[in-house]
């Protein structure tokens, strides 16, 4: 038998999503449909607020609400943070994680994935050109990019990601010190789900 067009729709849609298969998203889907009207109508409400009402920063991708004509997220428009220091990390919940330590005060830039060793062609959906575009443009300001830091996941991929980035940054030939987390994070880990304590360290032994 054929599912409805709507409800294989939205589970084709579902099952995009990191972590989900299809059989899961039908299950999803299935109990999106059994729900109460309310329920419905603040899902749809929701995923509404998210595509109309946040945007992208353009400087270093994380997301951010849209209100009183800001331009940029928190973070680039934060004056008191150290705008030098810019820490390099693949995804938005890796900030997020770094920023529960209480310990770091620069700036960050989502590259959203990480070079995969298969397909090389995975650099392109990265957001390299902005980063270097950026450091670029900082470089001729009075607050030019003294450090980077490369907080990747200590797995191929990311090693490899690291590699690359830091290969690109020396052709820059602008002298900026490029650093990596310390050894805290064990090798195959994920910044994401690493403690406080764990990341405190790998921040500050950073070489």
């Amino acid at each position: 038998m054929s599912l409805p067009k709507p409800i294989k729709n939205l589970a084709d849609s579902l099952a995009q999503f990191p972590g989900i298969g299809p059989r899961q998203a039908l299950r999803l889907t299935f109990w999106l449909l059994h729900q109460k009207k309310e329920v419905q109508t603040e899902v749809l409400k929701n995923f509404n607020d998210l595509f109309l009402k946040i945007k992208l920063c353009p400087e270093c991708a994380f997301p951010f609400e849209i209100k009183n004509n800001d331009t940029l997220c928190e973070f680039c428009r934060d004056k008191r943070r150290n705008h030098a220091i810019i820490c390099i990390v693949e995804k938005e919940t890796d900030v997020l994680s770094i920023e529960k330590t209480n310990k770091y005060t620069g700036l960050y830039h989502i590259l959203g994935g990480l070079i995969s060793e298969i397909d090389k062609e995975t650099i392109k959906n990265l957001n390299l050109t902005t980063l270097i575009s950026r450091i670029k443009n900082k470089s001729k300001t009075n607050q030019p990019v003294r450090e980077l830091i490369l907080a990747l996941n200590p797995t191929s991929e990311g090693n490899l990601t690291s590699y690359y980035l830091e290969k690109e940054i020396k052709n820059l030939n602008l002298k900026i010190k490029i650093t990596k987390l310390a050894k805290g994070i064990p090798t195959g880990g994920d910044i994401e789900f690493a403690d406080s304590e764990t990341l405190i360290s790998a921040l500050e032994g950073r070489k």
